[in-house]
């Protein structure tokens, strides 16, 4: 049985669309189903982050560490939220501070947080000395001068929040991240498959409707007729 005309091209259109849509979009999908923008509104965070700057949070990350920055639900201190701070002690670490000192101490050593606003640890004036329980965190922002963290909600399990609270973890992707530029370069390649795509469709559209041309050679069947 014979091909119909422009079938070649019409399979290839519809290979390339579909691979095309899927390249094209398949980061946009990834990015959205696991990270969420979350725009500082306060300058609990300066330097390092300002006022205004969007970050891409990773939802779900499995796990948090020390000198994370964070998102997290302040209801256990009867808060609405989400907060965005700094994770600086974790269940079983001992996190002080006193009035005067240079730095905090984490576990007895000092805790070097090259992030500090003006390097100053102390900034509020509040002095601490917390045993973080397990399955519990102790948060902190940059700005100690202008901070609302675990300093000041010493009444709710002294000041510490359950992990549990984390909503999002800063996942450091921004425009010129390489994770970024990677994911750029793929969406693009799928969108110069769209195009290609639409020309084999239409090419195979306009072979279907092309109308054969007369058969050349002997026609089988036929009869032949002597003229008179």
């Amino acid at each position: 049985m014979a091909r119909r005309p422009g079938r070649r091209r019409g399979i290839w259109a519809i290979s390339l669309l579909v691979l095309g849509v899927m390249v094209a979009f398949g980061p946009v999908v990834y990015l959205f189903g696991r990270f969420t923008p979350v725009k500082q509104s306060s300058e609990s965070m300066l330097p390092t982050i300002p006022v205004g700057d969007v970050l891409a949070m990773e939802r779900n990350p499995g796990e948090v560490r020390h000198g994370d920055v964070i998102t997290y639900d302040p209801a256990g201190w009867g808060l609405d939220g989400p907060f965005l701070g700094r994770v600086v002690a974790l269940g079983g670490d001992h996190i002080a501070y006193a009035a005067g000192d240079r730095t905090l101490t984490l576990n007895g050593k000092p805790l070097d947080e090259p992030y500090l606003r003006d390097g100053d640890p102390g900034a509020g004036g509040v002095s601490f000395a917390v045993s973080v329980p397990r399955g519990r965190m102790f948060v902190l922002g940059d700005n100690r001068g202008n901070s609302a963290d675990s300093r000041f909600h010493t009444e709710h399990h002294e000041g510490t929040l359950p992990v549990s609270a984390v909503t999002g973890v800063d996942s450091g992707l921004h425009e010129e991240s390489p994770r970024m530029l990677v994911l750029g370069l793929v969406s693009s390649a799928g969108t110069l498959l769209l195009p290609v795509a639409l020309g084999l469709g239409i090419a195979s559209l306009v072979a279907r409707r092309r109308k054969p041309g007369a058969p050349h050679g002997p026609v089988w069947g036929a009869t032949q007729v002597d003229a008179p």
